[in-house]
């Protein structure tokens, strides 16, 4: 994997097998405790979804917020699930033909993961 300014892109063996532009980013969705796995999905509602592992994910995560938000100016959603694998949580491009996604519910949004607090400051503070 490797992420730029622009995109991120998967690579295998040097040759690149995807390329998913920032703005075209629908949220991120990653797997929590009790779940063991370190998996990540990346959501593209115009495509399909890539769904990774990675030692690294949060420090992947975190770049990608970081871009999302200069380049969209405004919080990439990151959704969070218990459950042990994001197979129920990835639209696959089978999925994509089918008119299908996987994108999770906003119950499943993680607020905290907000890079920038859009609450409006109260003049009674």
């Amino acid at each position: 994997m490797v992420i730029s300014s622009q995109c991120v892109y998967n690579i295998h063996k040097k040759e690149v097998k995807r390329c998913i532009n920032i703005k075209d980013i629908g949220g991120l969705t990653k797997t929590i405790p009790p779940s063991k796995a370190q998996e990540f999905t990346i959501h593209v509602p115009s495509a399909y979804d890539y769904r990774f592992s990675s030692a690294r994910r949060d420090d992947i995560i975190d770049m990608v917020k970081r871009l999302y938000l200069i380049s969209e100016k405004k919080n990439c959603p990151v959704y969070h699930t218990t459950n042990k694998d994001l197979k129920d949580f990835t639209t696959t491009e089978k999925d994509m033909k089918k008119g299908l996604s996987k994108l999770p519910t906003d119950n499943f949004r993680a607020d905290s993961e907000d890079l920038l607090s859009l609450a409006t400051p109260s003049l009674n503070s």
